[in-house]
């Protein structure tokens, strides 16, 4: 069966910083507010309102956040904040950054995209997948993964090996692209456990590689009855991580590869809580992968550009050699749970 990879990865995270204080204070936009922030703020409400919630309560949940008490709880002084990009907008630039070949200008083919977002509804997440087709110009119907946060990159990417496995003709590879940007009154803070960053991250899996990270193992676990994530979004309770489950996930995987945790060089940062990160290499036997310089606390907790982000900025300053190997994982705050292996192969890429 031949091999799949990730050959090419890309991210986009504003430059503008956003200190705790500053966003613990924000305040409702005027009356002219963009036509897309106001569908969002739609949304939004109509969700507050299925779950029992008005905005008034949530406007008490946001006079009530101490920055300093949140700062200390979450490991995070400031976020990554998107002024003029839309969601979708981010999507199809970092979608189009990682298939722009090096000194060329033309794309790089996909036959499809996958598009992961937890900001947006639903249908509004489809509808950044056909807007980033439709821009880019190229690949089948696109599909959306969403509302598993922290855990729906990994699902994409699931997919995507699944998809390229049943491909029979046009380009072997599709990209999966996520991105986050949360506006008013999308709230930041989440159980005074994260807080939440804006960001776009992208990769591009390929099927039949001979050079790039190859994917040896892909495992996702979701709750058959999910947390109500209002509960801590809005109501500002506890959201606490099965961390004993994530790490059996994890050395379940390990083993069933037939790898010891030693012979992981790369675990990639994953800022959805304060030293969860710690918590997961030691629990896992993995003190000796290297990790990089973790972003989340001057970035913020990305939710479903997390791993794509958190794994360029870590490729960006490896130096891995043939054979390696990288685990990734990732939550979400309803319970779901994924992790994945993979292999630094050092051969040539055909094309």
């Amino acid at each position: 069966m031949p091999e799949i990879g990730i050959v090419a990865t890309a991210a986009y995270v504003p430059p503008v910083a956003w200190d705790v204080r500053s966003f613990a204070a924000e305040q409702a936009p005027d009356a002219r507010q963009a036509s897309g922030d106001r569908l969002l703020r739609a949304c939004f409400e109509e969700n507050l309102r299925s779950h029992g919630i008005d905005l008034e309560e949530l406007a008490a949940v946001r006079s009530g956040t101490d920055a300093t008490r949140l700062s200390a709880s979450t490991g995070i002084c400031a976020v990554a904040r998107e002024q003029c990009l839309e969601p979708s907008e981010m999507l199809a630039k970092v979608a189009r950054r990682v298939l722009q070949a090096e000194e060329a200008d033309q794309l790089a083919p996909v036959s499809t995209f996958l598009v992961c977002q937890s900001c947006l509804e639903g249908n509004l997440t489809v509808s950044g997948a056909c807007r980033v087709q439709a821009e880019l110009g190229q690949g089948r119907t696109p599909f959306a993964v969403g509302q598993l946060q922290g855990a729906s990159f990994l699902l994409a990417l699931s997919l995507a090996a699944d998809l390229l496995h049943l491909q029979e003709d046009g380009p072997g590879r599709i990209a999966i692209a996520a991105a986050e940007r949360w506006s008013w009154p999308y709230p930041r803070v989440v159980g005074q456990t994260t807080v939440l960053g804006d960001g776009a991250g992208a990769v591009v899996v390929e099927k039949g590689s001979s050079r790039g990270w190859m994917l040896r193992s892909v495992t996702v676990r979701t709750p058959e009855q999910p947390r109500d994530i209002y509960r801590h979004i809005v109501r500002g309770e506890p959201w606490e991580v099965d961390v004993e489950e994530l790490c059996g996930l994890i050395t379940g995987m390990l083993r069933e590869a037939g790898h010891a945790p030693g012979d992981i060089a790369y675990l990639v940062p994953h800022g959805a809580a304060r030293d969860l990160d710690r918590y997961v290499r030691e629990r896992c036997g993995l003190e000796h992968a290297w990790s990089g310089t973790s972003h989340a606390r001057t970035q913020g907790y990305l939710c479903s550009a997390e791993v794509p982000v958190r794994l360029h900025q870590l490729l960006e300053r490896a130096a891995p050699r043939d054979g390696d190997c990288l685990v990734v994982w990732g939550i979400g705050f309803g319970g779901a749970l994924a992790c994945a292996l993979l292999q630094f192969a050092a051969g040539g890429v055909p094309r």
